[in-house]
């Protein structure tokens, strides 16, 4: 019979006595265990023994990652450690990972922030522990830690791990009584008339136009990326905070990135949400800034490429768009029918006003 498979994904050395202690454990539940250190862990001829951990990734069904106080070898095709590069192997045939990290090692990373010079010995070997451990975080999938002390409180959170995922796996099998929920992702169409587009003159109202236009293509191809769901709702709430509190112009938008910060995440994140933001007519910086006593400051911000023999004002009709969903709809509802590129509140034109002249009511 067919046994699932765990690929065991830590350093080794400091390791080996709660690796050897995860395998019996595992296999003792009939899972088959991928540990470099065991002697069924099979290696190609002639391959390199970090080449030989990537490829048997590919047998692996779940794998658990274990952070200790050591980083490990460099992998020999990169400048990261190998339990990196693991790592992100495992990301990229999406298997699910089962992330641990040692308490001593968690209960640092804040003061690495803020003093990524002390001396952290004996705790860690090297910082660049930290580092990876940010970018296990932030990933957009499988980026929960669970603490340990010891080996046991890698088996109990397993064990129930395992459970749910076996709940989730006969909940699959249920059938449907309720209808399809609508897909992530899914669009409103671009309105076939936006009669009621911002502007007081007919010139602005074509310019609003132009932009909101320009807009609703970029986001549609940020929806219809070759990328998962979560990547895209990370890009669109990028897209949404730069414009919710950012200042516009022309083809960019800009907002310091203590304030994005503050509604989405810190730069290490905001800087893989922005890489991929790629091939879809807009892109995000980090930039630097001076305010009005010439002090920098960090910004973050979203740029519209430019159009050939067209004028627009791209980053000024995502601000506008953004402004008047929030005013109609509110913060929450706002944001869900940003993230549909609903632009209906502007098929309607306004009513004309109406202006007063002694008690008689004209429309002139």
């Amino acid at each position: 019979m067919a046994k699932p498979r765990i690929f065991l994904s830590s350093t080794c050395y400091d390791l080996s006595d709660a690796r050897a202690a995860l395998t019996t454990f595992l296999e003792g539940h009939g899972f088959e265990v991928l540990n470099s250190q065991g002697k069924t862990f099979g290696v190609t001829p002639k391959v390199h023994s970090h080449d030989a951990c990537l490829e048997m990734m590919q047998n692996a069904d779940y794998v658990v990652l274990i952070i200790g106080g050591r980083r490990g070898g460099t992998y020999v095709g990169s400048d990261k450690s190998i339990t990196n590069e693991e790592v992100k192997a495992a990301q990229k045939l999406d298997r699910p990972i089962i992330a641990f990290i040692d308490k001593k090692v968690d209960a640092l990373r804040p003061t690495f922030r803020k003093n990524p010079t002390a001396d952290f010995k004996p705790t860690v070997d090297d910082t660049r522990i930290f580092d990876f451990v940010d970018w296990v975080a932030s990933g957009h999938e499988d980026n929960w830690l669970h603490p340990f002390d010891n080996v046991a409180d890698i088996v109990e959170t397993l064990r129930a791990q395992f459970a749910f995922f076996l709940l989730c796996y006969s909940q699959s099998f249920r059938k449907k009584t309720s209808p399809t929920p609508v897909k992530k992702g899914q669009s409103v169409a671009f309105p076939s008339r936006l009669d009621g587009a911002p502007g007081d003159t007919e010139e602005e109202r074509t310019l609003s136009q132009a932009g909101l236009r320009q807009v609703y293509d970029c986001l549609k191809r940020v929806l219809a990326a070759d990328v998962k769901d979560s990547v895209k709702q990370e890009q669109l709430k990028s897209v949404w905070v730069v414009a919710r509190h950012g200042d516009p112009n022309e083809r960019r938008l800009s907002v310091n990135e203590s304030r994005f910060k503050a509604s989405a995440w810190g730069i290490s994140r905001g800087r893989r949400v922005f890489e991929q933001l790629t091939n879809c007519g807009i892109r995000g910086e980090y930039d630097i800034d001076e305010d009005s006593n010439g002090v920098g400051y960090q910004t973050v911000e979203i740029i519209f490429d430019g159009k050939k023999n067209a004028e627009s004002y791209p980053a000024e009709a995502l601000k506008t768009w953004v402004d008047d969903l929030i005013t109609r709809y509110g913060d929450d509802d706002g944001y869900e029918m940003f993230k549909r590129l609903d632009m209906r509140l502007y098929v309607e034109a306004p009513a004309p006003k109406v202006k007063r002249k002694g008690n008689a009511v004209t429309g002139k």
